[in-house]
């Protein structure tokens, strides 16, 4: 790691890490957080190596993506895979679509297009933060029982007879623990993203299924034919233990194999 240290800007209440090689673009962040009254740290991805951002352990980590969108996705991946578990707003000039959906599948949380109007930008920080508080304060110690699985929200971190044990993210745990806490009852997307995202969300609605995808990865021997979490054609999806050699002839009739690519 190069000699630039994390650069602290003011020291309030939430944490903020803004991750950005521009250092015009990071400047108006700080000023626009620092004026909203937030703790707000900032360093150039490329002058660490994680370890500075990991022991800040900020509420929330703002990455500007910039025109080589794949190292602010790598740097996320990095702090992931490093143990980093907070709430990630990814910032990029380029209003696209599949870099969007590539962003919610890594692990992002919210995805801003520059330029961004400044009142909007400290709403959507804050609508994260708050959500990510609320449910860590609401989650400690709680665990979820759906036959063989078991969902540790404290702990964010899945087993069944399938898996062994699986670490989620935050927004990965709170999708789970909705469709875990309301099993064999079919959950309707627009459920899921007020119960994730709340009624601010500002995103793209086609992120839960991402989300879906990325949690059938982990938690699926098979995420293409799933026993655990499972599609209803044209309602939504449901958490209900369906072993593929028992299933009923007819199953297929409320949980169509047609819908388990979505």
């Amino acid at each position: 790691m190069s000699g630039h240290a994390i650069e602290r800007v003011s020291m309030m209440s939430s944490t903020v890490v803004v991750v950005d090689n521009d250092r015009v673009t990071s400047r108006v962040m700080e000023l626009v957080l620092k004026d909203a009254s937030f703790d707000v740290t900032a360093t150039p991805p490329a002058d660490t190596d994680g370890t500075d951002v990991l022991n800040v352990n900020p509420d929330l980590l703002v990455i500007d993506v910039g025109p080589d969108q794949e190292a602010g996705f790598e740097y996320c991946k990095h702090l992931r895979s490093n143990g980093y578990l907070g709430p990630v707003i990814f910032v990029s000039s380029r209003n696209d679509v599949q870099l969007k959906l590539e962003a919610f599948r890594i692990g992002g949380d919210d995805y801003i297009v520059k330029p961004f109007d400044p009142l909007e930008f400290v709403a959507r920080v804050q609508s994260v933060i708050r959500r990510s508080k609320i449910s860590i304060e609401q989650s400690q110690g709680a665990i979820v029982h759906v036959e063989n699985a078991e969902l540790h929200v404290g702990r964010l971190t899945y087993r069944s007879n399938a898996v062994p044990g699986v670490v989620l993210t935050p927004t990965e745990m709170k999708i789970l623990e909705c469709l875990m806490r309301n099993h064999h009852i079919t959950i309707s997307r627009a459920t899921l993203i007020e119960r994730v995202w709340g009624y601010d969300f500002l995103g793209d609605t086609n992120r839960i299924d991402v989300y879906i995808r990325r949690i059938r990865r982990k938690i699926e021997t098979h995420p293409a034919d799933p026993e655990y979490l499972h599609t209803v054609r044209g309602l939504g999806y449901v958490f209900k233990y369906l072993p593929r050699q028992t299933r009923p002839e007819d199953s297929a009739v409320t949980i169509s194999p047609d819908a388990f690519a979505k």
